[in-house]
């Protein structure tokens, strides 16, 4: 599936279009048409590297809200067309104590959804079923979202 991103191509660099390729769904991944994505300090801080772990072209954005379009085969609780958030990881082992104890933010291989991937500031975004959350029927994410488009529009080109 070929993405239309914003990315940041150096540290503290405006955003700028970018297109990249996702492979082929793994059986335990969702892929989300991205309606919504927020604008975090940490993104910020990726953009800038601050942490000195960006990897670029970056493409920010771990505050998301979409839709489920692609289901993996092992996907557990999600269909497709379902609204869904994902937020600052998007997978991990689970099945190290960590994971096994509920404490899977503290998994060694736990992925960030913006440390060596690609984000939500992107018409799609993938992570592993465990850490999509399906949202509440109903929900107005609209609302929410318009207040954190204005914050999101001043880094864009």
């Amino acid at each position: 599936m070929k993405v239309n991103a914003y990315a940041a191509k150096e540290a503290g660099a405006k955003l700028e279009a970018f297109q990249y390729e996702l492979p082929e769904l793994d059986k335990e991944q969702v892929d989300i048409k991205v309606h919504y994505c927020g604008l975090c300090h940490s993104d910020l801080s990726m953009i800038n590297n601050d942490w000195g772990n960006s990897t670029f072209p970056l493409v920010p954005g771990h505050e998301i809200v979409g839709e489920v379009i692609g289901l993996g085969s092992e996907v557990k609780g999600l269909k497709k067309g379902d609204k869904v958030g994902m937020g600052w990881y998007s997978a991990s082992c689970l099945h190290c104590n960590q994971c096994m104890d509920g404490k899977q933010h503290l998994c060694a291989t736990a992925e960030g959804t913006i440390v060596g991937r690609h984000g939500g500031f992107a018409d799609h975004v993938r992570g592993h079923w465990s850490w999509v959350t399906k949202l509440p029927d109903g929900i107005d994410t609209v609302s929410y979202t318009h207040l954190r488009a204005h914050e999101t529009l001043r880094y864009l080109v």
